[in-house]
């Protein structure tokens, strides 16, 4: 297939999903802002009769509340309950009756019954039915709109129910507690609505077509809903049960917590919206059911007029685009063919000439300098490679000479058979600046372990200098204190690159088991008993070597029974990290170390060295690692 078919096919299919993916934003956005306004007006619709409501809760709750000092002065006389109870229902229509309820005995002295309640409630216009309820047939006190404020001492809205013998309505009530003048609860005052009230207002919410809303209680019960069978008989986990649909459970729960939110859910077979949210004074919930077809309707007219001008356009541009392409593509063909034989190897072939000063002749020069290019890059790269060839070659042989400074050879020892030791160094790069070194001298094991400040050549010059030190002064100074000394005196002067070493330096008496120690600044070394827990050596702390040239470095005196094992390792072993960036610790290094608290020096090292890999993983070695081992066997 030629170029210009190629591209005019690839720009018809980029074309084609530009359109594509713009009527799908555009319907997507629509559709996003469509459902987003129905949301707004039902929120709105929603929140005003919230507000409503919370209004209407708000002004009974206030009348009682006025109420409440006339009935605390009367509290000596109850004949006078019923007309003040009938004042808190005349002061606010939406209150449909009220009481005063006594808690049993507080009339006892005057000769009233045990329990006394004056209840006032309306029944037609300005006119209002009085009652004096009290008794088995109308116990008060195992009603929650009294137990609860009487148990609590605070105000509570009631779940709706019937009030039979009382008001022999549907209501809620708010329950208002009262103490006498000793601070004692004595009462509760009342107020009612009716809950065919707020069934009425709820009716109103209708946002788009065959919508509908409904209220739950606190408890999730129905108190409004279209299906007059649910009210007060199911709450809405039931009715989730019922139709086995999970959303609606999921919403009933985020309704009873009193949260604010909108749910799409399949609703007895429809596609709906809903949208809830809470009425804080009751902790009650109000939610509208939109179904979404309905919601979507004033869309389709819009979709269908992007798909015709998408299809216009499209059609448009593929003809367009098919003559532009066979006209430009004349002169690709010749600088095609001038750089496949560039591109063979001939770098001195010369280019098709251009006219025009468009973009083609732009191309014909950009091939030209790219000719130019290419000639004077393969010269760079000849010299390069023979220089990094050269380089590797000599850090080959640096590291050949690292690994020569450090001994090779371990156990068993001809001076003394029942030494078992091994060691590990592995620089994180060619050359690194961990060093280990051990020898024995007049019974005694002469072994230091080190780990330079940074990585590469001058870290490996760095220890190179160091260990060199080391070997000198140890071979006739016995105390590691006075190795380390004269160490950081050699290494702090003329230190202009601030270079400095972390070093463990010991002698072990091998016939005694005494070892003298100093460690500036290194990692802690593991002791490993057959049976026990693995656990780091405590130390004096003291610098690293080669920081300040007169800082006055500690020893340290322990007893290493034979058949104990001292591992000593530099920050590569704990510091290991793994691709998710974690390192290998200090914990799991003792984990380890107590399992091969019984296995010789080199397996030891072996194990661990292992360990660490399979922590590692994928992941790049980030430091050197070196390990040294050893214990006098039993």
């Amino acid at each position: 297939m030629s170029l210009a078919k190629r591209l005019n096919t690839y720009i018809l299919l980029i074309a084609l999903v530009v359109f594509v993916s713009i009527a799908a934003v555009f319907v997507g956005y629509s559709i996003d802002r469509e459902e987003e306004h129905v949301k707004q007006h039902v929120t709105n619709l929603a929140g005003n009769i919230v507000d409503k409501l919370e209004h209407r809760l708000e002004d009974v709750e206030n009348r009682v509340r006025e109420g409440v000092s006339g009935i605390v002065y009367s509290l000596d006389k109850p004949d006078e309950m019923m007309q003040l109870v009938e004042k808190v229902v005349q002061s606010d229509p939406n209150i449909y009756g009220g009481c005063i309820a006594f808690r049993p005995g507080f009339f006892a002295e005057s000769g009233k019954d045990s329990l006394f309640m004056a209840y006032v409630h309306r029944q037609g216009e300005g006119q209002f039915v009085h009652k004096l309820l009290g008794s088995k047939d109308y116990d008060y006190t195992v009603m929650s709109w009294f137990s609860e404020p009487a148990k609590n001492g605070k105000a509570v809205w009631s779940e709706p129910y019937f009030d039979e013998g009382g008001g022999n309505q549907l209501m809620a009530t708010f329950s208002l507690p009262l103490n006498d003048a000793q601070g004692n609860f004595c009462a509760v005052l009342t107020a009612d609505i009716l809950l065919k009230d707020i069934v009425t207002a709820v009716e109103k919410i209708k946002p788009v077509e065959e919508s509908y809303s409904f209220i739950v209680s606190q408890q999730g019960t129905f108190l409004a809903h279209p299906d007059s069978t649910l009210l007060l008989r199911k709450n809405i986990a039931a009715r989730a049960s019922d139709l086995d649909n999970e959303k609606l459970k999921e919403m009933g729960e985020d309704m009873l917590k009193q949260n604010e939110g909108s749910m799409r859910l399949d609703l007895n077979g429809k596609d709906v919206l809903a949208i809830y949210a809470p009425i804080p004074r009751t902790k009650w919930s109000i939610c509208s059911i939109c179904p979404y077809r309905y919601m979507m309707k004033e869309l389709d007219t819009a979709v269908l007029t992007v798909i015709l001008i998408s299809f216009i356009g499209l059609l448009a541009l593929i003809l367009s685009i098919r003559y532009i392409l066979i006209w430009a593509a004349k002169p690709l063909e010749k600088l095609t063919e001038a750089a496949q034989i560039i591109a063979a190897g001939n770098l001195n072939d010369r280019l098709p000439k251009m006219h025009g000063g468009d973009e083609m002749q732009a191309l014909h020069h950009a091939f030209t300098k790219m000719q130019i290019s290419l000639k004077q890059q393969m010269r760079q790269l000849e010299e390069t490679t023979r220089a990094k060839e050269r380089i590797e070659s000599e850090l080959h042989i640096a590291k050949r000479i690292q690994m020569s400074l450090v001994p090779r050879s371990f156990s068993p020892f001809t001076e003394c058979e029942a030494l078992d030791l091994y060691a590990m160094l592995k620089p994180a790069k060619e050359v690194g600046g961990d060093f280990y070194d051990f020898f024995l001298r007049d019974g005694k094991l002469f072994f230091a372990i080190g780990d330079v400040s940074g990585k590469g050549v001058p870290a490996s010059l760095f220890m190179a200098v160091t260990r060199t030190l080391f070997r000198i002064m140890a071979g006739h100074v016995e105390s590691p204190m006075k190795i380390v000394k004269g160490l950081n005196l050699a290494t702090s002067k003329d230190n202009e690159a601030c270079m400095f070493v972390t070093m463990f330096v010991g002698v072990l008496d091998i016939e005694t088991g005494q070892m003298t120690f100093c460690n500036a600044g290194h990692n802690p070394p593991v002791i490993m008993s057959e049976g026990k827990k693995a656990e780091f050596v405590t130390e004096v702390g003291n610098l690293p070597v080669g920081i300040m040239e007169d800082f006055d470095y500690q020893e340290e005196t322990m007893t290493l029974p034979r058949g104990t094992a001292m591992l000593l390792y530099t920050d590569g072993l704990t510091e290991a990290e793994n691709i998710d960036k974690s390192l290998y610790g200090d914990s799991h290094l003792l984990d380890e170390a107590t399992e091969l608290a019984d296995q010789s020096a080199k397996s030891c090292i072996e194990c661990l060295h292992q360990s660490v890999k399979n922590f590692v993983g994928e992941a790049e070695q980030s430091d050197d690692l070196t390990m040294l081992c050893f214990r006098v066997k039993k």
